[in-house]
């Protein structure tokens, strides 16, 4: 198969940033960097690395996601998310090269009861929502080539998240209590992956929400994921989200619907129960046999 495009990921080591390179490293020529071989803060150093490479696109999978933790280094999560996404931006731009980066859901409050839109205004409530907004503020600014794709509540085999831990909950616990009052849309990133590749070839710019489609809970999506496996001898119970103290104020409400996409006809996220079904039965094994 030709490859015709040059493509860098930074932060490639990251969950998502994996999941690209192993999606894309048999159909155009990848250029995978992590956060400790290129840090997207150290300007000069970015700058060498794309004028070597020239690519013709640039995905920015480096960012800071400790949603709690921002709130205390709120320098850090800016300085990552938001300049950051600055630098890589105008340097792509520089190279003539596509930018691509990933918001999320935490930039809007929640106050709405129907699904978010990119035409709905952005009201972040934690310095991770902020900072993201900003880096997406930034991107745009920097780079007239650029694509935005705003996804949630993110899972998939490499890296932290919601599904291993709930695993790893189910391993040592027979109860496990979890927040029913949040709403969003769970979202595999294979996925997000192929969603991805789309957008790019068909040279499309500007922000698109792509997550998987429908709504849950969190104790909703917890119960899923024990039904699917079928682990035995654990419970699900739901609790507020006054019970569960966080430092970082989510929304309530942070569905997201791929408006855009459905109407260019571009959009190729499923369901989330059914995205969510085929990646537990892809990587059972190492899942129930995964500890952290």
């Amino acid at each position: 198969m030709d490859k015709d495009m040059k493509i860098v990921i930074l932060g490639g080591k990251g969950q998502l940033g994996t999941e690209i390179y192993e999606y894309l490293k048999d159909k155009e020529e990848i250029y995978s960097f992590s956060h400790q071989e290129l840090d997207i803060l150290n300007y000069d150093l970015l700058e060498k690395k794309l004028q070597e490479i020239k690519p013709d696109v640039v995905i920015n999978c480096s960012a800071y996601t400790k949603v709690d933790k921002a709130e205390e280094e709120k320098d850090e999560c800016i300085k990552v998310n938001t300049i950051g996404a600055k630098y890589v931006s105008f340097l792509a731009y520089k190279v003539g090269a596509k930018i691509v980066y990933f918001s999320t859901d935490y930039i809007f409050d929640g106050e709405k009861s129907t699904p978010y839109t990119e035409f709905d205004d952005p009201n972040p409530l934690s310095v991770y929502g902020l900072s993201k907004l900003y880096g997406e503020k930034l991107t745009i600014e920097h780079n007239p080539n650029h694509l935005i794709l705003r996804i949630s509540w993110l899972y998939g085999i490499y890296g932290r998240n919601f599904v291993k831990t709930i695993l790893n909950l189910a391993r040592e616990r027979k109860k496990l209590t979890i927040v029913n009052d949040q709403k969003g849309s769970p979202t595999y990133t294979l996925d997000v992956a192929k969603q991805v590749y789309e957008l790019i070839k068909k040279d499309k710019v500007g922000i698109y929400h792509s997550s998987n489609q429908g709504e849950t809970t969190w104790y909703d999506f917890a119960k899923r994921i024990i039904e699917i496996l079928k682990i035995k001898d654990v419970e699900v119970l739901p609790i507020k989200t006054e019970e569960y103290p966080s430092i970082a104020k989510r929304p309530k409400y942070s569905v997201l619907d791929n408006f855009l996409l459905k109407l260019e006809g571009i959009n190729i996220m499923r369901d989330w129960e059914i995205a969510l079904e085929d990646f537990l039965n892809t990587y059972k094994d190492i899942l129930l046999g995964e500890k952290e």
